[in-house]
């Protein structure tokens, strides 16, 4: 399950504890069908730092489905390092201070 499903399961429980005015947990989904994503830096400045991005999926090891691989599909689970991830981490950064702002278009900005 995308992350952004993730956010909406949570948003629609939101809403329902909000309209019933007592906490809804209806709405469920499984970490055994849902990836994440890390993005780490270190160091300063845009050509002196260095990044790491990693997903994983699924979240919670399935060995069933991924018998030989740990539990984790390969094709979705990678990591890298070096400066690119650094830059994503600096533009989320900004991207997210935007949003939190609310400035013009910050909607547009996705979770």
């Amino acid at each position: 399950m995308p992350s952004g499903i993730t956010a909406k399961l949570v948003a629609d429980n939101i809403i329902d504890s909000i309209k019933s005015g007592s906490i809804s947990l209806h709405h469920k989904g499984s970490m055994g069908n849902m990836g994440a994503a890390c993005i780490a830096s270190a160091g300063f400045g845009m050509t002196e730092g260095s990044g790491v991005s990693i997903t994983t999926y699924p979240i919670v090891p399935d060995y069933v489905r991924f018998k030989n691989t740990g539990g984790r599909d390969l094709n979705k689970t990678f990591g890298e390092i070096g400066l690119a991830g650094h830059w994503l981490k600096l533009v989320l950064h900004y991207a997210f201070i935007y949003k939190a702002k609310m400035k013009p278009f910050w909607w547009l900005i996705p979770e």
